[in-house]
């Protein structure tokens, strides 16, 4: 899921950056109110956490500007206002949660959860790459009639990389993703599942292959087009 976080203390922006992305979100800041808006004309966002008090263009004209242009995505305020009537202003502005400063990183998350629940589409329980397909349930490589078990974390790699088959994904992605930022794991355990997933599509009799550009990163193409690697 996409956040956008808005905060014109860089360094509360550049923290609470750190832990969504941590927790599995995709982040994006801004450090004004124009900025933020600049950012949503040209990205969509899954929920917007959005400090109150900011010079010029505040939190409640981001949300009131949001709204009056038909922008549904959830928003949680973050203020030191903890007033009544201030709470009262941002929701009747538009805004969905109100949260005090200071606060736990956890009821954030609790937060950002419970104003996103209904925008989340249940995962599929299979997707597919050219020849071959990855059962996400049954830890399984399918291609035509053969089949071939996955380990936890290669099915969660080769998930990864068919959903992101539109572009490259470099090593230091797959690790932050698949092993956590917070991972003992190196490059190296990367490189170990990344060759055991090509030997395990080759078993399947797929001829679809996972390729790398030296110093980019790993991507799904077929072998028709290039030679195994």
């Amino acid at each position: 899921m996409k956040l956008l976080v808005v905060d014109d203390e860089r360094d509360l922006a550049l923290s609470l950056k750190a832990i969504l992305t941590h927790a599995g979100y995709e982040v994006d800041t801004a450090h004004d109110g124009a900025q933020a808006l600049r950012r949503l004309d040209s990205r969509a966002y899954d929920a917007v956490v959005l400090d109150v008090m900011m010079p010029e263009v505040s939190g409640l004209d981001v949300v009131s500007r949001m709204r009056a242009s038909d922008d549904d995505t959830p928003v949680i305020l973050l203020t030191a206002r903890s007033t009544v009537d201030d709470r009262v202003e941002g929701l009747d502005t538009g805004a969905n949660d109100y949260l005090v400063k200071p606060f736990a990183a956890k009821e954030l998350l609790a937060r950002i959860r419970a104003v996103t629940r209904d925008r989340v589409k249940p995962a599929s329980a299979s997707v597919s790459f050219g020849d071959f397909s990855v059962d996400r349930e049954a830890f399984r490589l399918r291609c035509g009639e053969r089949s071939v078990d996955l380990t936890a974390l290669e099915c969660k790699l080769l998930t990864f990389l068919v959903e992101n088959s539109h572009r490259k994904v470099s090593g230091e992605e797959l690790k932050l993703k698949i092993w956590g930022g917070d991972s003992l794991s190196d490059m190296g355990s990367v490189w170990v599942n990344v060759s055991n997933l090509r030997r395990k599509l080759r078993e399947a009799g797929s001829h679809m292959v996972i390729s790398t550009v030296r110093g980019v990163g790993y991507y799904l193409e077929s072998s028709y087009e290039h030679p195994r690697r």
